[in-house]
């Protein structure tokens, strides 16, 4: 209703011959189509790789007392000859970086870029002006 009463100021304005600036007022669109604007972003991930001693490097040359006691020394022998480094990779990450929406207006179909997903309708500015 708004929009009905600008438009007849701006008819009674230039009727009476009197100065008439354009007027801007939002209307609504109905949304054609949205599609998600998809971006591959690639991050650094870390991780420990670990090789494994060769089984037959570990020898032992004394008789362990106990079972415990050998089996402590299998891992401490296992842990010294276990080498590890970190590796440094890159993983792709997906993420939205926008929305192409077509929309129709005034008989015309337009195509922008927005940052979020407008639903089933979307604002748009309208600017009323004379014609001279």
């Amino acid at each position: 209703m708004k929009t009905g009463i600008q438009i007849q100021f701006l008819l009674l304005a230039w009727a009476m011959g009197g100065v008439v600036h354009a007027v801007d007022y939002r209307a609504y669109a109905p949304v054609v189509n949205v599609e998600p604007v998809i971006e591959t972003r690639y991050k650094p991930v870390s991780r420990r790789v670990c090789t494994e001693p060769d089984a037959a490097a570990r020898e032992f040359n004394a008789v362990a007392a106990t079972i415990g006691e050998d089996i402590r020394r299998q891992a401490r022998l296992w842990q010294q000859q276990q080498r590890c480094r970190t590796v440094t990779e890159q993983r792709a990450h997906k993420d939205i970086s926008g929305y192409r929406v077509t929309y129709r207006y005034g008989g015309e179909t337009e195509t922008t870029w927005l940052s979020y997903d407008p639903g089933e309708q979307m604002p748009v500015n309208v600017n009323l002006s004379p014609l001279h």
